[in-house]
């Protein structure tokens, strides 16, 4: 696998098509290399892909890119933050309850 460092959008007059060009390096190898795409849309979402991972690499031997994205877990932090609205709510109605009590005397 090598590591893609770069991602452009060409296109190529003498073909008259659109391509994609991957900066690559990896392995002790510096490398550039082309792949042709339907068009300035499917480049440009190619780009996109790439910008928002946090890794990619290139297979030589596949010819598969690969984009890679780590999420953030906040599944834990939700169930945190419903428990102490739970117990907000609660100590709310007590107090509310605390303050009918104050008024009937």
């Amino acid at each position: 696998m090598l590591a893609i460092h770069g991602l452009k959008c060409i296109y190529d007059t003498g073909a008259r098509g659109w391509a994609i060009e991957l900066s690559l390096s990896g392995e002790g190898e510096d490398a550039v290399r082309r792949f042709d795409v339907d068009g300035p849309d499917d480049a440009e979402m190619l780009i996109e892909a790439f910008e928002d991972s946090t890794a990619s690499a290139f297979d030589p031997a596949t010819g598969e890119i690969v984009f890679a994205y780590e999420y953030a877990d906040f599944g834990v932090e939700d169930d945190e933050d419903e428990d102490a609205e739970e117990e907000d709510a609660e100590a709310s109605e007590d107090g509310a309850d605390e303050d009918e009590e104050k008024g009937k005397q």
